[in-house]
């Protein structure tokens, strides 16, 4: 396979995938630029089948958490994948966190170290943002679910994204240089871990989900700054239950937070 450009390209993307991975693919696409791959699998009222895959080289709208921007750097992978289920799960916010377990073990497989999760979607590195985690999802009167995956991986970041940014973020290069895979092969291992994440999702042991996250949570036993109803808190992060409660410590009781309804700001504690 000789790509000198690195360009993504699906037959490449496919070749790279495993049989099982494939099989669930029905089609990859690759734009050279949209506004959102999420935005793509979502507009129109169109449903995609299981699997479809939307590939971008540049996203000029690309979104995050709470629709808050997601800005393209140097060189990324950047794609969506759409999903349906019969029924709604009793806990859809465990998407998140099986989705990050995932794509941690798969960026750890190709042999990146010391990757971590951060509350609720970042994939991180030392503290600074390696990838992002994106789940819209829309409900049909069918009572089926249709869900739409979206991922941002950083693959090399110049210092004008790094100050264009506000948040620390670092990429796979600044991982590990000596690293050197094909973009389409690491698409592909990417691709395959949210696969398997939503092929796994229904049947998945939240007990063993929870356990999963926790062993790979960037902020476990750390003090943090949390804000819950406006109101600011000193805690020490505990990790997650089985069924996805982000548990703190704050003055010797422990206790548990919705995914909706706290936000973790900062890492240091607030001086009295």
């Amino acid at each position: 396979m000789n790509n000198k450009d690195d360009l993504l390209n699906p037959y490449y993307i496919r070749d790279f995938l495993p049989i099982e991975s494939s099989l669930l693919v029905p089609v990859i696409q690759v734009f050279e630029s949209t506004d959102s791959t999420n935005n793509v699998l979502l507009e129109k009222n169109c449903v995609y089948p299981n699997g479809h895959t939307c590939f971008a080289e540049k996203q000029t709208r690309g979104r995050g958490v709470s629709d808050k921007e997601w800005v393209d750097v140097k060189k990324n992978i950047c794609f969506s994948v759409a999903w349906n289920y019969e029924e709604c799960h009793k806990h859809p916010h465990m998407l998140n966190f099986l989705l990050a377990v995932k794509v941690v073990n798969a960026l750890k497989i190709l042999g990146y170290k010391d990757i971590c999760a951060k509350w609720p979607n970042d994939i991180v590195h030392d503290g600074s943002k390696l990838a992002g985690i994106l789940i819209d999802s829309k409900y049909k009167k069918d009572s089926k679910v249709y869900i739409v995956i979206g991922i941002g991986l950083n693959i090399d970041t110049s210092l004008e994204d790094k100050n264009s940014i506000g948040q620390e973020v670092t990429d796979l290069y600044s991982v590990d240089k000596k690293i050197v895979i094909p973009r389409n092969k690491i698409a592909a291992s990417i691709l395959t871990s949210v696969i398997e994440c939503l092929s796994e999702f229904y049947n998945y042991d939240l007990k063993k989900l929870s356990d999963e996250w926790n062993l790979i949570d960037y902020n476990l036993g750390k003090d943090k700054i949390i804000v819950v109803d406006k109101k600011i808190i000193n805690v020490e992060i505990k990790g997650i239950n089985n069924i996805g409660q982000l548990c703190c410590s704050h003055n010797g009781k422990l206790n548990f937070y919705n995914f909706n309804e706290v936000e973790i700001i900062k890492d240091e504690i607030l001086c009295d």
